[in-house]
């Protein structure tokens, strides 16, 4: 059972069930305690991939904690294992667990002898266009001007309105009063969602070789998002505003309505498109990839309607970004011992460390930038097939793992 409020325990001795997992088979007394912490969705096992495999090599425990009012974890709503002396905790976490393994390590640095933060989401960003201006630099230029035309192609269908809206909307199995906003905001993940995920290459084969017939160009992109993603990703309430809005029809434990509450109350990382003739650093932003409809307003638009205008100030977001960043550095994160990895084509690591380097000699950072390389690669089991750049990405951090594991913090 763990504590409904840390900060108020133990005069208040509210607590909740909170799940996790244990794995013992590489464990030896005295060994390290490899923990990954949840993230925005339920976890359903210990650590596996890489982490397992670096357990293997070390005689770690592992151990994989869910995070509170995701999967069974909710509040109002264990085995045990006991541990040598002076055992050593190393953190892991992936994309926004990324940034709470940094977080973690900036609060409680007596905890833990070191993390690894992969696509670590340590900078916490209201209006956050870099996501579709990143997708679109490393897309090819054919590759982003199909994905423009067949933004194109949906906007003129929907706002047609009629007949052709709903021929539009079946094609995800979309319901007829889905908001613009919602059917657009869904459209742009399912095409830049392969990018982050390191499947650019297979986007990009049929963006590139799109029917010339509308209808044709459409229904294979459809085709595509929905084979990819799963035939109820148009039809699934994490999109839509009305099923977030109606709390007979949230799911207890379910991401969508938890992780947008942390976006819109937390977090931020509001995704907007890029606004025409924007510019970065001097230099044109590429044109938007997502419809203008998916902008700011719409954003916060939607936090208002799901949660209600709990605050009056629609700045609020904003505000509350900007405090986790001054509390814990956001792009130049204020901890230690925390290896940073990221991934050229994933679009999050524009929230992650910047600029991307070596933050200082206790927060080394490493890219593996390279086709096909996505968010949490690292992540994954090592294969023999792994492109060079991945494989470098892991034997810095294992050098830095075996340090920080052997050094007394």
């Amino acid at each position: 059972h763990a504590p409904v409020d840390h900060f108020a325990f133990p005069s208040s001795n509210l607590t909740f069930r909170q799940k996790y997992y244990v794995n013992k088979e590489h464990y030896v007394s005295g060994g390290p305690v490899f923990f990954q912490l949840g993230g925005e969705g339920p976890v359903k096992g210990p650590p596996r991939g890489y982490i397992a495999a670096l357990a293997a090599e070390h005689k770690a425990l592992l151990v994989q904690v869910e995070h509170r009012f995701y999967g069974e974890s909710v509040p109002n709503g264990n085995v045990d294992t006991k541990l040598k002396a002076g055992t050593k905790w190393f953190a892991f976490g992936g994309s926004y667990p990324g940034a709470l393994s940094a977080w973690f390590r900036a609060a409680y640095p007596e905890k833990t002898v070191g993390s690894l933060s992969s696509s670590g989401v340590v900078n916490a960003i209201f209006n956050f266009w870099g996501f579709d201006s990143h997708i679109a630099r490393v897309m090819t230029p054919t590759c982003a001007e199909g994905a423009r035309r067949v933004t194109k192609l949906f906007e003129n269908a929907i706002l047609a309105r009629g007949h052709k809206e709903r021929k539009a909307k079946v094609l995800f199995k979309a319901s007829n009063d889905l908001i613009d906003g919602d059917f657009f905001y869904m459209l742009a993940d399912g095409m830049q969602m392969m990018v982050q995920y390191g499947g650019k290459s297979r986007l990009c084969s049929t963006l590139t070789d799109l029917p010339r017939d509308d209808d044709e160009a459409m229904e294979a992109v459809a085709a595509l998002i929905t084979s990819e993603w799963g035939q109820d990703f148009g039809s699934m309430c994490f999109y839509d505003t009305n099923c977030l809005s109606d709390p007979s029809r949230y799911v207890v434990g379910g991401t969508d309505r938890s992780w947008r509450w942390q976006k819109c109350y937390e977090l931020a990382y509001l995704q907007a498109a890029p606004l025409p003739g924007q510019h970065e650093d001097g230099l044109p932003l590429p044109p938007t990839l997502r419809s203008y409809l998916v902008n700011l307003t719409y954003a916060v638009d939607q936090c208002n309607q799901i949660f209600g205008n709990i605050n009056v100030d629609r700045g609020t977001t904003a505000a509350s970004a900007a405090r986790i960043n001054a509390k814990f550095g956001g792009p130049q994160p204020k901890a230690s011992r925390v290896f940073y990895s990221n991934f050229g084509d994933d679009p999050w690591l524009e929230a992650s460390v910047m600029p991307p380097r070596d933050v200082d000699l206790n927060q080394p950072y490493e890219m593996a930038n390279c086709d096909d390389c996505g968010h949490c690669m690292d992540f994954g089991t090592p294969q023999d097939s792994d492109p060079p750049e991945l494989k470098k990405v892991r034997s810095r951090f294992e050098v830095y793992l075996k340090h920080w594991l052997d050094t007394p913090v």
